[in-house]
């Protein structure tokens, strides 16, 4: 038996529709490892950013029930459509014109209000998200995050946002009275909402911010994608940590899928690469980052024996630390990741071409939009590996996060349960 006293963190990365492959994951954990671990190993705190942050709801809000856990990931995502993310067809286009001309309009006839200040129109987003939240509601039971953290079956849950005013990152914090936060970024302790998730998940441009309170959010991969930071804080053990690309340490780019300008870059191209830089490219080094102290840890144990972290925990408390590493103490943390074995664009590229979805599936709002940033399958290939909720693509992902799982079965396992 496992020492379940170690506190395990499951941390979800963004990635738009390439979440998927993290349901993968999760459906494999939940049906295929062993009944102690899929039935009775809780994730005790779960973090999420962006896409991440809705599959880390989904997480605490099941995990009462695992078996349901792992079944209803994989439905989840493989009824996932795309009207359900935001609006299409003539409806879509029509608000985005209607939007669009009257911020203009508004903007070169604004109206004075009463307190001498001008009416400004402004440009919210290019997507519609108003149908999300609906879907949402009806997939997660989102008051059993609250009951399930009350019974401490799940100990925490963090959501990350960035705050538009401020330009940092803060984090929506539900938690057991058990659990301290010694972190520094500002968190805000609530009940976790469909809000919570959608200010994570708005992406900027694409998608309007998030009203909560007096302020406004957008995705919290903006300044923190990989959310190891406030597992950390939350007093994590050990995380598995789900990336949604691949391992750029260990997998070279795919022939083909790296291109050469001789003119410069479109418009699809720039918003992919730097979606990917927002969403992908963070938590290599975040995850080096740890593994780099954790290795630090290790030789201070070798040169100045076992007890190194209790004499420098002890020295960090005698000098009156609070904050950060004095309040929690440093101490070794495992790090597990799964990354996915194939390159995620090639798998979208050849789902589409396969489907001829492009041509036959997308709307006339889709069109249209992808035409002004001039994407296609040559130029901003990241681009609609985000954005485009692809039936076949998705299931290909389902597949191979359930795949890539299983082939780190046995270390999965130990890391369950040592």
């Amino acid at each position: 038996m496992g020492d379940f006293n170690k506190k395990l963190a499951l941390v979800l990365s963004g990635g738009g529709a390439r979440g998927a492959y993290e349901a993968g994951v999760i459906h494999y954990i939940r049906t295929k490892l062993k009944p102690e671990i899929s039935r009775k190993r809780n994730f005790d705190i779960v973090c999420g950013s962006s896409v991440g942050a809705i599959n880390t709801c989904f997480v605490a809000a099941t995990s009462h029930d695992l078996d349901y856990q792992g079944k209803k990931a994989y439905e989840l995502w493989k009824n996932m459509k795309q009207e359900y993310v935001y609006q299409r067809g003539m409806i879509g286009l029509t608000k985005l014109a209607g939007r669009t001309v009257a911020g203009v309009l508004g903007n070169f006839f604004s109206k004075t209000e009463n307190d001498g200040k001008k009416r400004k129109y402004h440009f919210v987003g290019f997507l519609d998200p108003s149908p999300l939240p609906s879907f949402l509601k009806e997939v997660i039971p989102w008051k059993q995050i609250a009951l399930n953290i009350q019974h401490g079956l799940t100990k925490a849950i963090s959501l990350t946002a960035t705050n538009i005013h401020t330009g940092r990152m803060e984090l929506f914090i539900d938690k057991h009275p058990s659990l301290i936060y010694s972190g520094r970024h500002r968190a805000h302790f609530v009940n976790i909402e469909v809000a919570h998730a959608m200010a994570s998940a708005a992406i900027p441009i694409l998608f309007p911010t998030v009203c909560i309170g007096k302020d406004h959010y957008c995705d919290g991969g903006v300044r923190s994608n990989t959310p190891i930071s406030p597992a950390i804080h939350l007093g994590t053990d050990k995380a598995l940590v789900i990336g949604l690309h691949q391992n750029t340490f260990s997998a070279p780019d795919v022939p083909g899928m790296v291109t050469r300008y001789d003119t410069p870059p479109t418009m699809g191209e720039i918003i992919g690469n730097v979606l990917k830089i927002i969403f992908l490219d963070r938590l290599d080094y975040d995850v080096a980052q740890l593994q780099r102290i954790n290795e630090v840890i290790y030789w201070g144990k070798k040169v100045y024996g076992d007890d190194f972290l209790d004499r420098m925990n002890q020295q960090m408390t005698a000098q009156g630390g609070t904050r950060d590493i004095a309040a929690r103490g440093l101490k070794q943390i495992e790090i597990f990741n799964i990354y996915p074995s194939r390159d995620i664009r090639s798998i979208f590229a050849e789902c589409v071409t396969r489907t001829q979805y492009l041509k036959k599936q997308l709307s006339v709002f889709e069109k249209t939009l992808l035409k002004i940033l001039d994407v296609d399958l040559s130029n901003g290939l990241d681009f609609l590996t985000f954005i485009l909720f692809v039936p076949e693509f998705l299931q290909q992902l389902l597949e191979l996060g359930f795949e890539d799982a299983r082939s780190s079965h046995a270390e999965l396992e130990r890391f369950f349960l040592e």
